[in-house]
Parts: structure tokens; sequence; C-alpha cells
């Protein structure tokens, strides 16, 4: 299996997942791993699996990813999105909680980008949780993207 994965990072948590993603993915197969300022010349169609991942800020991935995703030609290749997020236990006060929940996040963002470009969209996102805004990761998300990437890896398409 072919696997590519595109990624952009603000406080290096979002880079530390697409990592550990990698690190499961060189288990199936051949892996490209690239941050997204480096990705523009990539051909999806040369992969089986395309991973694209980031943080989520203002409901929506960077708009390096949005960008990205959008400049993507029209595709058949199985894709997946991730997001790094706050932990919803974190978000004080509770009422700013729904706010988030109803604004969405990145990786829904990034699925839908690719959904529009004709790509078949795995599922489930990842959706790895942060501690505070810049960080650090929560205790266990890094075996939790290890096993994700091996999860969608082995999913069909979402309908």
């Amino acid at each position: 299996m072919r696997i590519a994965i595109i990624y952009d990072s603000v406080f290096g948590n979002t880079a530390h997942i697409a990592e550990a993603i990698g690190r499961s993915a060189h288990s199936l197969g051949e892996v490209t791993m690239l941050p997204v300022r480096d990705a523009h010349s990539l051909d999806p169609a040369a992969f089986d699996l395309l991973v694209i991942g980031s943080p989520t800020r203002g409901f929506a991935p960077t708009p390096a990813i949005a960008e990205f995703t959008a400049s993507l030609a029209t595709g058949t290749t199985r894709a997946a999105a991730f997001d790094t997020r706050l932990d919803p236990d974190h978000i004080q006060p509770a009422p700013l909680r729904w706010v988030i929940q109803v604004g969405g996040y990145a990786a829904n963002r990034i699925a839908e980008g690719l959904r529009h470009r004709g790509y078949e969209v795995v599922e489930p996102h990842g959706d790895f949780l942060v501690e505070a805004a810049e960080g650090p990761l929560k205790p266990g998300e890094i075996e939790r993207a290890e096993a994700w990437l091996r999860q969608v890896a082995g999913s069909s398409p979402a309908a």
C-alpha cells in the first residue's frame, strides 16, 4: 500500500500526530509524509490512501490545508482526514463547548473538501486532543493516532 500523509502544524502537536501516523503506516507499505508547504507537486493518484491533517483553527483547518485540499485535482483515491483539537473537558465556560461542537472541527471540513473533489473518504476521522491551545497532546494520543491509521487503512469509504 502507498500512503501519502500531508499535514500542517501551528504549535507542533499536529506534526507529532502526523509522525505517529507515519510510523504506523510504515508497517503497511510505502509512506510519503510532507508538510503542506512541500506537498503542492504531489500526485494523489500515485497513492492508495491520502491522509490530510490540520489543527482546528476557528472551526476549520489552517488556510494552507484548506487551499491545498481545494487545489487537488478531481480524484478517486481513498482519503482520510484528521485534526488536533482542544479537549472538550478543558473548554470553559460550558456554553463555549456547545459553540465549538456546533462550529465543527478541521477534520470535518477537510473531509468535505475531499468529497467535493471526488475522493473516497474513509471514516472515522481522526480527532486527537490537546490539553490547551498550544498543547501538549493529551496522554495516549500518539498511540491512538497509530491505531487510527491502521483502522482507516483497512476501512471502506464512507457512504
